[in-house]
């Protein structure tokens, strides 16, 4: 009996033994591998998505079906933080896996994304993925240096549009059939897929069947017609049998206030409803729902892609690698620190605005600092600043040491001007032009933001009543600005813009000098009194405040643009390349400025430098009709062989003929040259007729002619060269 006992111990023994062994091996794993191999990366974001909008996120009303299916069988992040409530500082940081202090983008105007940061992009990139980038937004354009790293980079808004004419956003239908496109093409090779919509992003309108069903609620509308294009995309991934090897991430960029706190939208505070956004992780093969209750943020995305591929992620990410927490039981950091900033109110001489966040608590530091116990007071109602100095002061050492640790040091290049047409294209989109303070220093003698919430909502709501042509209510408000603050030069500034697009040239000009007046040495305003003075054939005038403006900021590739161009209507073309040469250095992003430098360049004789900057025009914008025109003309009749190309020339015709509906007689002239220098002389007999008749009637005989008698040369099959 004795010998059956122990034998059983013996046995019973021998089996918690290897109990204990295995388990210590599984735990002594970092965590197990995904159960299917990841072969693609697809990062969707949400432009302006308030995580609580989501029905998996607790929507009281089901508006996400496909959302909340991907979240069905995927890891969904309850509480992710991003760090700015602005589309291009956070798309930096979620690209980067660092904070707007490292990467150096803090709002959509005048920054870009520098070369001193690495995008996962480029990291997956060099470890072998087909990298392919769709946004929906101008503000994500190439110009704005977010495109690194992307074999393609789909920015150019052609076809539906959310509004007639409107180049500056396209809406969700379009993304995700430019994503099926995209999908399709790339189904056999490792690809990374950045796929961006803007939809929920004001105005809200979205379209049928969404606006009748949310016509109390358009925000909730555009959330659910986004979930929708969305499906689209992860219904194609499943015919295309790519759903279970590709690693899918949904997220968005910010939230939006919808009035709370007093602010209508976002870009101003940092509380929860602007900051707090959906983050869900789908791995390769996952069926089973996981949701994470702790502290993540859009910055962790990046080391997370990494730790999940094997790739070790650059030594300044910020972020920290979730991976563990997708294929294991891991949770994040208890004692996770999550830095957010606005300094958006500095634009008003206000303070900035930054922010501490914890599982608990969060800090604001500003002129009256905040403190808030997110756990009992989740829309921040009750300020505990007094109540709990402690907390506050562990808070602001740790948002102090943040700061020490990210803030970049020197010069960088993540500032840039823009042009003309890049300011209209952001204001159309709600976003206001003005220069912000990189106010780090915790400066508490400026005003408090939270005492201009109003003072802002109605500097935002000015340009949206110029834009809607609302001149007559533009300017009550612009009115009721300088009486708010007449310290302040925007109500100024605006009164300018609506007697400018009213033609009112002396007007503008009398307030544009009030400005001045304000702030002498603001390079910007001289140089938009240079351009007023322009419309008004003051060109010595004009100039006279263009060189004002590069005395106090000689790096501004704008003014040097509008300077050459004042010059060249003098009759200046040696100073003119000159200027217009060191603008394209300063900035080679602004399509304008290669345009006129390459004309000049070109009526000098220097003709191979000219098509240079033709071409880099049309690398910026592809489908600017004049340079097109211009750099076709060139290849189809110059008479050197070695500048001539008529195969490029054709292209380069028929995409301006094409753009303009075979309706201009200048680019049809151009394409029949073209077609003649190729020898298709009965194409370029048969356009040149049309450009014949469509100047027969106008005021142009001179130009009519022109064209009658390179038809006659093409009748007798002989190109035309210069």
């Amino acid at each position: 009996m004795k010998a059956k006992i122990s034998t059983r111990f013996s046995v019973f023994l021998l089996g918690m033994i290897l109990v204990i062994v295995i388990g210590t091996l599984w735990f002594l794993q970092p965590y197990p591998s995904p159960t299917k191999e990841i072969h693609n990366v697809l990062l969707i974001s949400i432009d302006t998505c308030r995580a609580d909008y989501l029905s998996c996120y607790g929507y009281p009303r089901k508006i996400t079906p496909n959302v909340d299916a991907f979240a069905a069988e995927g890891t969904l992040f309850e509480n992710t933080i991003s760090p700015v409530p602005i589309t291009l500082p956070a798309h930096s940081s979620m690209l980067t896996g660092t904070i707007p202090p490292r990467h150096g983008v803090h709002d959509n105007s005048n920054y870009q994304l520098d070369r001193s940061n690495v995008t996962l992009a480029e990291m997956l990139k060099h470890r072998g993925f087909t990298t392919g980038g769709i946004i929906s937004a101008f503000i994500l354009d190439s110009a704005f240096g977010i495109d690194q790293g992307f074999d393609t980079y789909n920015d150019r808004f052609q076809e539906e549009r959310r509004t007639a004419g409107d180049i500056s956003e396209r809406i969700g239908a379009e993304a995700s059939r430019f994503a099926l496109n995209w999908l399709g093409q790339h189904k056999n090779e490792n690809f990374f897929l950045f796929l961006h919509y803007f939809d929920p992003h004001g105005d809200y309108v979205p379209p049928e069947p969404f606006a009748s069903q949310f016509a109390h609620n358009p925000y909730a509308g555009e959330i659910a017609y986004t979930d929708h294009c969305i499906g689209l995309v992860l219904n194609k991934l499943k015919e295309l049998g790519l759903y279970d090897s590709t690693l899918i991430i949904i997220t968005g960029d910010h939230g939006e206030m919808l009035g709370e706190h007093g602010e209508l939208s976002h870009l101003y505070f940092i509380y929860q409803s602007a900051i707090k956004v959906p983050l869900i992780f789908r791995l390769p093969g996952q069926r089973k729902a996981k949701r994470i209750r702790g502290l993540v943020g859009i910055v962790d995305i990046v080391p997370t892609v990494c730790g999940l591929l094997g790739i070790e992620a650059p030594q300044h990410v910020q972020g920290q690698d979730l991976s563990g927490c997708l294929l294991a039981e891991n949770l994040p950091d208890r004692d996770r620190h999550i830095y957010c900033e606005s300094l958006f109110a500095t634009r008003y001489n206000a303070g900035a605005l930054l922010g501490m966040v914890t599982n608990h608590f969060k800090y604001i530091q500003t002129t009256r600092p905040e403190l808030y116990d997110l756990l009992k007071d989740p829309h921040e109602t009750n300020n505990l600043i007094n109540e709990q100095p402690h907390q506050a002061r562990i808070l602001r050492d740790r948002l102090k040491q943040k700061l020490k640790q990210s803030v970049r040091k020197g010069r960088s290049d993540s500032k840039m001007e823009l042009d003309a047409e890049s300011r209209e294209r952001l204001e159309s989109l709600g976003y206001v032009e003005g220069a912000i303070i990189k106010d780090f220093d915790f400066d508490q003698t400026r005003d408090d933001p939270k005492d201009l919430i109003d003072f802002h909502n109605l500097n935002l709501r000015v340009p949206a009543l110029v834009f809607q042509k609302m001149y007559e209510e533009a300017k009550v408000s612009a009115e009721k600005l300088i009486r708010q603050r007449p310290d302040c030069q925007f109500g100024y500034g605006h009164l300018a813009e609506i007697a400018k697009n009213q033609e009112d040239y002396s007007t503008a000009a009398v307030y544009l000098n009030k400005v001045l007046e304000l702030n002498p040495n603001d390079a910007k305003t001289h140089n938009n009194l240079g351009a007023l003075l322009e419309l008004q054939t003051r060109l010595d005038d004009a100039i006279s405040h263009y060189r004002i403006a590069l005395q106090i900021d000689p790096d501004r590739p704008d003014v040097h643009n509008n300077l050459g161009n004042a010059l060249v209507r003098l009759g200046n073309p040696d100073k003119t390349i000159t200027l217009l040469t060191e603008a394209t250095q300063l900035n080679p992003n602004i399509a304008q400025t290669h345009y006129i430098l390459a004309r000049e360049l070109n009526s000098k004789g220097r003709t191979e430098e000219a098509l240079t900057h033709f071409e880099e025009t049309l690398r910026i914008r592809p489908n600017w009709q004049k340079p097109l025109n211009s750099l076709a003309w060139i290849l189809a009749t110059h008479s050197q062989d070695n500048i001539r190309n008529p195969a490029e020339a054709i292209r380069l015709a028929e995409r301006a003929c094409e753009l303009t509906n075979q309706k201009d007689a200048g680019f049809l002239d151009t394409l029949a040259a073209a077609y003649a220098a190729a020898g298709r002389f009965d194409d370029a007999v048969a356009t040149a007729e049309k450009a014949v008749q469509l100047t027969a009637s106008g005021d142009n005989k001179q130009r009519h002619d022109t064209i009658k008698s390179r038809l006659q040369l093409y009748k007798a099959h002989q190109p035309y060269h210069r």
